[in-house]
């Protein structure tokens, strides 16, 4: 019975070895890109920096799960990513070893960073991160996080640049008002000013004062009546 047992177990660790032989995951090996494809220096201040790169993730149809105007940060969803765009290790079967596809439901999501750089310009930097599960033949599912090629950020900071070209300040038109002339001026007068009646002059006031019988003759003594014969004598 010995003989026979001893075979069986042979058989069964033949079948485990099998089993995970016939299925193994390499992380990925590529190496993140580097600093400078990840940033780019746009010609704005840093409010019309952050209306740019907001105005590029509406145009991507990307989600905005987070931002923070303060600290300059903005986090995105993008759609599925495919082999083009990241990394995912690569799987060694029976059959061979081949590249991990990232499955449905994979997801990347892009952290932008806006800073200003003096009164006139911003730096502006993105970040990709990829995940999804890579199904390992004889394994269950795993999650990978993926390694990007740096295609989506280049392409999302040359999108910013082009869109920096593009974001001014609003202009207002101020038309000057002309000057008032001087036949409006006068018209424009207040009405009491111009309705206003004439006051008498103190000579007028005089005048006015002195009777009847004594008006003709002036203030001075001298007579504004013509000059009348003189009485005949008693």
């Amino acid at each position: 019975m010995n003989g026979p047992m001893f075979g069986v177990r042979v058989s069964i660790l033949g079948v485990i070895a099998a089993l995970f032989a016939a299925g193994c995951f390499y992380p990925p090996v590529t190496q993140p890109p580097p600093d400078e494809q990840q940033e780019v220096v746009i010609p704005l201040p840093y409010d019309l920096a952050w209306d740019a790169v907001n105005a590029v993730i509406t145009e991507n149809s990307f989600h905005v799960q987070a931002q923070d105007m303060t600290n300059g940060i903005i986090e995105a969803v993008g759609p599925r990513f495919t082999l083009h765009d990241a990394d995912c290790g690569k799987i060694k079967s029976i059959a061979g070893t081949y590249t991990a596809q990232p499955e449905q439901n994979s997801s990347s999501v892009y952290n932008f960073l806006v800073r200003p750089r003096g009164p006139e310009a911003s730096i502006v930097k993105v970040r990709a991160t990829f995940n999804s599960s890579v199904k390992v033949p004889l394994h269950p599912a795993t999650d990978v996080d993926c390694v990007s090629h740096g295609v989506q950020e280049s392409d999302l900071l040359r999108e910013v640049l082009v869109q920096a070209k593009k974001t001014h300040r609003p202009v207002f038109a101020n038309s000057p008002r002309p000057a008032p002339s001087s036949a409006s001026a006068r018209s424009s007068a207040p009405a009491t000013v111009r309705n206003q009646p004439k006051l008498p002059s103190s000579i007028d006031k005089a005048e006015s004062d002195v009777p009847p019988s004594m008006r003709g003759f002036s203030l001075n003594g001298r007579s504004n009546m013509p000059n009348l014969p003189a009485p005949p004598p008693n």
